[in-house]
């Protein structure tokens, strides 16, 4: 057997093993026993497909991972923080049985997807540090139990528009419904989130067309600084905290890549 089939094989165990842990767990924190193949499945596939080989020829998992649901659905998978604390040490501990690494223990965040059908899930699997190019991530950074909202946070739209953040959650897209609607074509409708974690907030590209950057480096998630510039496609944006002077937007590079 080649080492290729026998780590498939692992991780065939690993699909296996988590199934039976969410399945068995005393309270039915997802819709079905459906949703637990579906989110072992998924988990599964993120780590064979998105390791890294290390110069050591160790294999790197990534190490956070994001549950998209619909917001009722999502609302409902937050509340079971115990479980979902218990999902990650069950992933490091077959994870590592397969012959993976993690450079910190794993994270399972939940996240809104309006896109996504009630009552379905839909995983992926990231590295912290393409979190952000301008800021590090830490673990504590990323847990949802604490929310706290940066004092007098904004976003200055298209160098024009000054857009005030003043909840936990800001949906950013061209659908109507969200909390910053940006009417050009080039924006998904649903595009991007804010989630205001311990005093900061956090940006998620919710798998996008056209790309979501920051100082002009694409990213799917990153911990805003002030003076941050932000594209999503294109459509230039500015962070900005306590009222603090932000540089001239007219003169900014916001090249999409």
């Amino acid at each position: 057997m080649d080492a290729k089939t026998f780590f498939k094989e692992k991780l065939a165990k690993l699909e296996h093993h988590l199934k039976a842990f969410i399945e068995g767990s005393t309270t039915h924190w997802v819709a079905s026993p459906f949703d637990s193949r579906v989110i072992a499945a998924q988990l599964r596939q993120v780590l064979q497909e998105n390791h890294q080989i290390l110069e050591d020829g160790r294999l790197l998992a990534p190490n956070y991972f994001l549950l998209a649901a619909s917001p009722l659905y999502a609302e409902k998978l937050r509340q079971e923080k115990q479980l979902l604390k218990e999902l990650e040490g069950e992933l490091e501990k077959l994870a590592l049985q397969a012959g993976l690494v993690f450079e910190s223990p794993p994270v399972i965040q939940v996240v809104d997807d309006e896109e996504i059908p009630h009552h379905q899930i839909s995983v992926s699997g990231h590295f912290s540090q393409e979190m952000t190019a301008t800021q590090g991530i830490s673990d504590d950074e990323v847990e949802m139990a604490q929310v706290e909202i940066p004092r007098n946070a904004f976003l200055i739209v298209n160098g024009v528009r000054i857009f005030p953040l003043e909840r936990p959650l800001v949906n950013i897209g061209r659908h109507p419904d969200n909390h910053l609607v940006l009417d050009d074509p080039r924006v998904s409708r649903q595009h991007a989130q804010l989630r205001a974690v311990r005093g900061k907030y956090i940006l998620f590209d919710l798998s996008s067309m056209g790309g979501t950057t920051v100082n002009n480096v694409r990213v799917r998630q990153a911990i805003l600084a002030s003076g941050d510039v932000i594209a999503l496609a294109g459509v230039p944006l500015v962070y900005g905290e306590d009222n603090q002077t932000v540089g001239s937007t007219q003169r900014l590079s916001m090249t999409s890549r």
